[in-house]
């Protein structure tokens, strides 16, 4: 178990990365990344993104925005408002999923966004987390949301939306099952702040995980302002996680373990510059 912390979330996705690059089997189990600010974003940041993006596209890999817009739909909620991530994007999603033999594409968003209880009924497990965090102010941890189950005020203790549901992901040893297992959000009423925990069963840190990071961090901005609060820390435990190359990870990208060094060096070197500047300035 290691625990990583840092400022913003490229930041500590880079110090991660070295961190697996310098491990044997670059791999670990129960990687924990602790964000202070994520949603916070300097220069040095924004140059880390753009880096790792370039990287990705130019290596075949999967773009961060389009990771990340799995998690959750930031142009949407930009372009529409809430009634953008509420109705817009799942009826999209909806017409989307009707011309695809693969009914769980683009799952995460959808499964936060579109559950079934018990008498079949649809509900929106996220709509709830906001309107019980909005009501309930004095409470750190009142509510509770479980995949295919109705919303039970009786038995309520965390807030908290399940994204691997037995009814479909049973069977499912490796691609079609999700990474993202659980994402708990605490009010923490000293600070009014909003904060979110997210637990990954299996985490590919080069295709997927800057994205992941970035689509929690806007998934946590949306529900604290949703909600009238301020964004809190964002905490990510990766319980398997790898630093992979070429075709890991479901992606069709090709990379190898020079490129992947190459590249976290370079990471580095644009925040070390930045300290630098900082210290002789």
């Amino acid at each position: 178990m290691k625990l990583i912390e840092g400022r913003t979330i490229p930041e500590v996705w880079t110090k991660a990365g070295r961190y697996l690059q310098d491990r044997k089997g670059h791999e670990d189990y129960d990687l924990i990344l602790h964000i202070t600010n994520p949603v916070e974003l300097s220069s040095e940041d924004s140059e880390v993104i753009d880096l790792v993006d370039g990287f990705l596209k130019t290596h075949g890999g999967g773009r961060i925005h389009t990771v990340a817009e799995t998690i959750f739909p930031i142009s949407d909620y930009v372009r529409d408002g809430r009634e953008g991530v509420f109705k817009i994007y799942p009826e999209r999603m909806e017409r989307i999923h009707a011309c695809r033999k693969d009914k769980r594409w683009g799952c995460y968003a959808m499964r936060m966004l579109r559950q079934t209880d018990l008498e079949g009924k649809s509900f929106n497990p996220l709509e709830k987390i906001i309107e019980k965090m909005s009501a309930a102010r004095r409470y750190k941890a009142c509510y509770e949301l479980v995949s295919g189950r109705p919303f039970l005020e009786e038995v309520a203790s965390t807030a908290e939306v399940a994204t691997y549901d037995p009814a479909t992901d049973r069977n499912s040893y490796y691609g079609n099952l999700p990474c993202l297992s659980l994402a708990s959000f605490k009010y923490d009423n000293t600070k009014s702040q909003v904060r979110l925990n997210a637990t990954y069963r299996s985490h590919y840190y080069m295709q997927r995980t800057l994205g992941n990071l970035i689509g929690l961090g806007r998934l946590l901005y949306f529900v604290a302002r949703e909600a009238g609060a301020e964004v809190g820390p964002l905490t990510i435990n990766s319980t398997y996680a790898t630093l992979d190359t070429g075709k890991a990870g479901g992606g069709a990208g090709n990379w190898n373990r020079k490129d992947i060094s190459e590249l976290i060096s370079n990471c580095e070197s644009i925040y070390e510059s930045a300290d630098k500047q900082l210290v002789s300035g």
